[in-house]
């Protein structure tokens, strides 16, 4: 799916910290879901593809451009550069989400400090080490937030709230005109 907004928002937090939010290509966003025995199922078709299902529900695995997030018991998400190739298994129901969600990348020192703003959740180094994300609200909006490095978080947003959160998100900082503007589309 095509970015719908091509410009970022820079802005300081009232800490005085810079953040820059831009949304970055999503590329693929596949749901692999299933029930029975859904570990064995799922790894399997994960790992014809040079992939393997998380352990647990809040580690994200990095394979190559490809990040695996598994969101509930019976339930990855997977976002990659091409659309998967996975092959037909009675026991795996397999959805392209790509055109549900927008992704955006919270980046700089002030980052963790803009999302503990707002959302209800610990973003300090201790709390929410690289490699982990969570599943939670900003806005009474659900969202996918990994920490992809110390100061850098992927965001996974629903698309038709993308541009609402964004102005959220903007609103906590004091921006750069210029690229509130372009974002906003105003």
């Amino acid at each position: 799916m095509a970015k719908q907004h091509p410009s970022r928002v820079r802005g300081i937090t009232g800490d005085g910290l810079a953040v820059t939010i831009t949304e970055v290509d999503l590329g693929h966003l596949t749901q692999l879901a299933g029930w029975g025995d859904f570990d064995r199922t799922a790894d399997q078709a994960l790992r014809a593809l040079g992939l393997s299902l998380p352990g647990d529900f809040r580690s994200s695995v990095s394979r190559g451009p490809a990040i695996i997030w598994r969101i509930a018991p019976d339930r990855v998400l997977i976002k990659s550069e091409a659309s998967l190739q996975i092959e037909h298994e009675p026991d795996l129901a397999i959805l392209d989400l790509s055109d549900s969600r927008v992704c955006l990348s919270l980046e700089g020192p002030g980052a963790a400090g803009l999302l503990s703003r707002v959302a209800a959740l610990d973003f300090s180094d201790a709390g929410f080490p690289i490699e982990q994300f969570a599943q939670t609200a900003i806005h009474h909006v659900n969202v996918l937030i990994d920490r992809q490095g110390g100061d850098q978080f992927t965001l996974l947003i629903p698309t038709t709230f993308a541009r609402s959160l964004v102005n959220f998100l903007a609103d906590h900082l004091t921006t750069e005109l210029a690229g509130k503007t372009e974002l906003a589309g105003k």
